[in-house]
């Protein structure tokens, strides 16, 4: 085994030896073995050999000048070589009908209009008192009717109400407290004159029909004082119409007697 070893080293190292002194050879050959009459291309060659120089012109032979490249030269419009834009579509002929173009209605929305204001209320007319009675007793002479009244109050005054048939009022006094609320309530004691301070009743009649409604309304007896007696008939004709007679009320209407007293 050692010496199939021993034997291995010998040749490897003849390998060795054997190429380095190729590997010489090959690096002086030129030196060496120098090549007569020169090389392909040199001055020194001889033979077929070319020589070849270069010239930038020769007379009788127009040379191509070389193209000058400059980098900040502006954009050239005019056309190049080779055409890259897209034809122009061929005009139509002459007897082609024309395509008609067709657009989208369009809606147009009126403006809203202005929200009409509503009309003032109406005011209701003043009631014109009417002339008093040639048979109106004067101021502070006034007494009382023969009648019989039931009282009532009525702010700083007083209401007293009175039917031609005396059995009315006593049987059916709701019907006569419904009537005098009504009246009081529309007795405005601010339209009297506020430098009075007290005053005679003013009497009044009228005629209550089967359905409430109010009529014949007159001053019968004058308080001798027009802003009072404005301020009662008012009252009156303000009221209608009044609750309707009792159904069990035999008449058609029924005359009712109402007298205002004005104490502040």
């Amino acid at each position: 085994m050692k010496r199939n070893g021993e034997k291995f080293d010998r040749f490897l190292t003849m390998s060795v030896v054997f190429h380095i002194a190729l590997l010489t050879l090959l690096v002086f050959s030129p030196s060496l073995f120098p090549v007569q009459g020169g090389s392909w291309g040199t001055e020194t060659s001889s033979g077929d050999a070319i020589g070849v120089s270069i010239t930038g012109s020769m007379s009788g032979i127009n040379l191509p000048a070389p193209a000058v490249v400059q980098p900040d030269a502006p954009a050239n419009p005019s056309a190049g070589f080779y055409n890259t834009e897209t034809a122009p579509p061929p005009p139509p002929p002459e007897d082609a009908e024309p395509i008609p173009e067709t657009t989208a209605p369009v809606k147009t929305t009126a403006p809203p209009r202005p929200a009409r204001t509503p009309p003032p209320p109406r005011q209701p007319a003043p009631v014109e008192a009417p002339p008093a009675p040639d048979n109106a007793i004067p101021f502070g002479q006034g007494g009382r009717p023969a009648l019989s009244y039931g009282q009532f109050q009525a702010g700083a005054g007083s209401l007293g109400v009175g039917f031609g048939d005396g059995a009315f009022g006593e049987r059916y006094g709701w019907y006569v407290q419904a009537i005098t609320r009504r009246i009081s309530q529309n007795w405005l004691q601010s339209l009297v004159d506020s430098g009075i301070r007290t005053a005679p009743r003013v009497y009044l009649t009228f005629v209550i029909g089967r359905d409430g409604s109010v009529s014949a309304a007159e001053v019968k007896q004058s308080s001798g004082i027009p802003s009072l007696d404005r301020s009662a008939l008012r009252a009156i004709l303000a009221s209608n119409p009044l609750p309707a007679l009792p159904g069990d009320f035999r008449g058609s209407n029924i005359t009712v007697s109402f007298y205002f007293e004005y104490v502040r």
